[in-house]
């Protein structure tokens, strides 16, 4: 079998595997993330049966590594970076400081070389990126307040780690001190010059270039755009010494600016979520049963310093930067695990003879198991923070972005010849928001004054903005039956109780449109059948008040004949 099959085989069974895993693990109430990585150790190398390819299937992972933190940077903003302040930063350094001392000296007391006891304390004081976006997408906590602090600060994590592959050479290779604060400065300077370049010139050039693509009214265009954008500026971030994961991160910063970035977010979400399932399966690969009754003394110490001393650490900073209880608590949980980056650590030990195989494998372990873990701790948490016992919830960073006149605002998706005409009638009255995909009617309805959301309406980073909770009616003039029906089902999903009056350009769409949960389907030549009937049976003498009646009665008519 040729290497292109080898790797569709790899990929096919990998992902049927998780999903029988996660659907196995959503029945026993528990998150998908534990499911893909017993997916991962099902075919690992470790258990019998088929064995996948380890390396190749990491490498594919990595795109997903890459489309989550591009996700996330997207969903921020330098506004919000800065509101988070610089103790935030300071904090996470003390952080990273505090846990890789404390773990180098207990892992020295284990019996370990220093060199060894080093890389340990090290890997074990960087959070994973990866598990904390996931589980804040899970729970649509991203905008909460812990959930900024605790990106921003594993954002922290992920630029020191070039800072400690720089020392961590430098301590076991026993060069001077002078040399090593030379190289930590070197590496500093790097990582701030290459944050500076790619938002000083991608916030001039990436808006204008994201407008250009908008305006050819090609989705696959712009998806093409956006990929290159993603992956061009992590390959670029790799190249000069920081983590693929920091530029996809940073290229989502620069596209947060721009008006288009819920209509990338939307376009990406799918893509995202298959490669970061591939993320998880790689890691359960990586366990090897034996390690963990072989080493069991070192897997334990790991565990401890992850899952109880790094988040103690953690809490306390946070509090003493100013958060409330319950922020620093959920924070301090968010950033438990360990993960890609402490393997990225651990690699680069093994790959300079520094630490061994059985280590090497610890590392690994213990980081997978804590990637298990993490969602028991997270709820612990939540479970910690609701008994009273922390202060009172913060509101989300956006709250302020609360639509006014709540049970007022109609929410229109398409602005078309039938949405403006309908969109101009109610804003009259009404408080309206737009939601269009082409970049030329967007523009026309924000010339017209109205307020608009850029973007697919079916895409589920779009309905999240639509703030269909607080919406009186959702009206959707979109002419793709599909893309309707999949619109109405997730904006009921959302709000059972909303009024949708939905387009429907046959008749056979207007029953699907009913049994998907439409409130009512209008049919354009239903109407014009009734306006020309109407009109008649005022001419024939009929009083306004009678033709509307009849035209009325015959309306419910056909509508009862469509449920």
């Amino acid at each position: 079998m040729g290497q292109e099959s080898s790797l569709l085989v790899d990929v096919g069974v990998a992902l049927a595997i998780a999903l029988a895993a996660g659907w196995l693990a959503s029945r026993l109430r528990l998150p998908s993330i534990v499911g893909y990585i017993v997916a991962g150790v099902v075919i690992s190398p470790f258990t019998p049966g088929f064995v996948g390819d380890v390396e190749r299937l990491r490498l594919i992972a990595e795109i997903g590594v890459v489309l989550l933190l591009f996700s996330i940077g997207v969903q921020f903003s330098i506004a919000d970076l800065a509101r988070l302040g610089g103790w935030l930063a300071l904090a996470a350094v003390a952080q990273i400081a505090g846990v890789f001392a404390a773990g180098w000296a207990l892992f020295a007391a284990l019996g370990l070389s220093h060199d060894e006891a080093l890389y340990l304390g090290a890997a074990f004081s960087i959070s994973s990126g990866v598990v904390l976006v996931r589980s804040l997408a899970a729970s649509a906590e991203i905008d909460s307040e812990h959930g900024r602090v605790a990106v921003g600060w594993s954002v922290v994590q992920d630029l020191a780690v070039v800072v400690l592959i720089v020392v961590l050479a430098a301590f076991t290779e026993g060069a001077a001190v002078q040399q090593v604060a030379r190289d930590m400065l070197l590496a500093a300077v790097k990582a701030t010059a290459f944050v500076a370049a790619v938002l000083i010139v991608g916030l001039r050039v990436v808006p204008l270039f994201l407008n250009q693509i908008a305006e050819e009214r090609s989705r696959e265009l712009f998806f093409i755009a956006i990929a290159a954008l993603v992956i061009g500026t992590a390959l670029a971030s790799e190249y000069i010494g920081l983590s693929l994961a920091i530029g996809a991160f940073l290229a989502g910063i620069v596209v947060s600016e721009s008006d288009l970035s819920y209509r990338v977010l939307g376009d990406l979400l799918p893509t995202r979520d298959v490669f970061a399932v591939l993320f998880f399966v790689s890691a359960g690969m990586l366990i090897d049963p034996a390690v963990i009754v072989d080493e069991w003394a070192s897997v334990l110490l790991a565990l401890a310093i992850i899952l109880l001393l790094k988040p103690v650490v953690t809490y306390a900073l946070a509090r003493r930067t100013g958060r409330s209880e319950r922020v620093s608590a959920l924070t301090a949980a968010l950033l438990a695990p360990a993960g890609e980056f402490s393997f990225v650590l651990a690699r680069d030990g093994l790959q300079r003879d520094v630490i061994s195989d059985d280590v090497f494998s610890v590392v690994l372990t213990a980081a997978v198991i804590s990637i298990v873990l993490s969602p028991l701790i997270v709820r612990a948490a939540h479970a910690w923070s609701a008994r009273g016992w922390a202060a009172a919830p913060l509101p989300a960073a956006n709250a302020e972005e609360a639509p006014v006149r709540v049970g007022r605002r109609a929410v229109i998706c398409g602005f078309g010849r039938v949405g403006e005409i309908v969109a101009t009638i109610l804003s009259n009255r009404f408080s309206v928001l737009i939601v269009e995909e082409d970049r030329r009617l967007a523009r026309e309805a924000r010339e017209r004054g109205f307020e608009v959301l850029e973007g697919a309406p079916a895409s589920p980073s779009v309905l999240e903005r639509m703030d269909l909770r607080n919406a009186r009616v959702l009206i959707v003039t979109l002419p793709d039956p599909f893309a309707t029906r999949l619109l109405v089902e997730r904006a009921r999903a959302i709000n059972p109780r909303l009024d949708v009056i939905a387009r429907a350009s046959l008749a056979t769409e207007a029953q699907k449109l009913y049994e998907a949960g439409v409130t009512e389907a209008v049919v354009p030549d239903d109407e014009v059948a009734l306006e020309l009937a109407r009109h008649s049976l005022h001419r024939f003498g009929l009083s306004a008040p009678e033709a509307l009646a009849a035209i009325q009665g015959y309306r419910a008519r056909l509508r009862e004949r469509r449920l």
